[in-house]
């Protein structure tokens, strides 16, 4: 066998070895391109809403170093189809043309290590499961500035089962809740406020 052989052959060895270890311990859930879909997973929605997918790194981003809201809930589940309902309508209402987006729930079946991020980012925003570990309910909502979180909500991820959903949301809960999330929009606000006073 010459040297050429030779070579060609470590190279593809090392080229499969490389692929092996790639997938093994690559087991983050692989995402879909930014393109917002919404309405057609959450179908309560119309097209125009303010929600954008980004990916977990954008999340995690956002969290911990930027400014913007961060939505992690799962189409899956009738109780974040509402929220999504109710939080586009308090947006809008409150001029938010963006709600930043992740599905979060594949993530955190894997409990890969970008969930365990996001885990320590949210610690002490959210609940125990049942082995006393930290978890995140869906759905879980984040108001950030400049990596502070400055409000969060996660009501109705531990809602009992045995609730119906139309007795939940009635309209004094819809109404208590779009003054929430108006409360939080001002909460977020509140700095870059005071600084236009100053400058101006």
């Amino acid at each position: 066998m010459n040297n050429k052989i030779k070579i060609l052959l470590i190279i593809v060895i090392a080229t499969v070895g490389a692929l092996l270890i790639y997938y093994h311990f690559d087991n983050e859930p692989k995402e879909e391109k930014n393109i917002n879909k919404f309405s057609t997973e959450y179908t309560l929605l119309e097209q125009d809403n303010v929600f954008t997918y980004v990916s977990i790194d954008d999340a995690i981003k956002t969290l911990s170093s930027e400014s913007g809201i961060v939505f992690f809930c799962t189409p899956e589940s009738i109780w974040c189809q509402n929220y999504a309902l109710y939080l586009n309508q308090a947006a809008k209402e409150n001029g938010i043309d963006e709600i930043k987006y992740l599905d979060i729930k594949e993530y955190r079946q894997l409990n890969t290590i970008k969930y365990e991020k996001i885990v320590e980012l949210l610690d002490s925003y959210i609940y125990q499961d049942d082995l006393n570990n930290k978890k995140i309910f869906m759905p879980d909502l984040s108001f950030v500035k400049n990596g502070n979180i400055v409000a969060h909500d996660n009501e109705t991820s531990l809602v009992q089962s045995d609730v119906k959903i139309e007795d939940y949301w009635t309209n004094d809960k819809i109404n208590e809740f779009k003054n929430k999330i108006r409360e939080y929009v001002l909460l977020m606000n509140e700095n870059d406020t005071e600084i236009s006073k100053e400058v101006n």
